[in-house]
C-alpha cells in the first residue's frame, strides 16, 4: 500500500489528483475553500478528525451540511454501526458456497 500524496506530480503543475479527475459521482473534489464553498453551497467544510482519543487537524477537508454542528468529525464511531448490506453479501457467498444453485 501507498501513502496518498495528493498526486503531486499532478497538483505541482495546476491539475487535479487523479481521484478527483475520474470520481463519477464527484464526491469527490478537489480545490481551494473558497472553491468547494462556491461549488457545494450547503455544506461547508470540517477538517478536525477524532481517532480514539485523539484528535488531528489536517490539511484534507470533508465537507458537512452546513447545519451541521459537527465541527469535529469520529472516524472511528462508524465501527460501532451495523453493516449496510451485509445480509446481502451473505446470500451472495450463501450461493456461491452452494455452487450457484440456489
Amino acid at each position: 500500500m501507498m501513502k496518498c500524496d495528493m498526486c503531486y506530480d499532478r497538483t505541482s503543475v495546476g491539475l487535479k489528483p487523479w481521484c478527483a479527475s475520474v470520481c463519477p459521482s464527484q464526491a469527490l473534489a478537489f480545490g481551494t475553500r473558497e472553491e468547494m464553498a462556491r461549488l457545494r453551497p450547503h455544506a461547508r467544510p470540517v477538517n478536525t478528525f477524532q481517532f480514539g482519543r485523539q484528535t488531528i487537524r489536517t490539511k484534507v477537508n470533508i465537507m458537512v451540511p452546513r447545519d451541521s454542528p459537527a465541527e469535529i468529525v469520529d472516524v472511528t464511531a462508524a465501527m460501532h454501526e451495523p453493516t449496510i448490506g451485509r445480509d446481502i453479501l451473505d446470500d451472495v457467498f450463501m450461493e456461491i458456497s452452494d455452487g450457484g444453485d440456489a
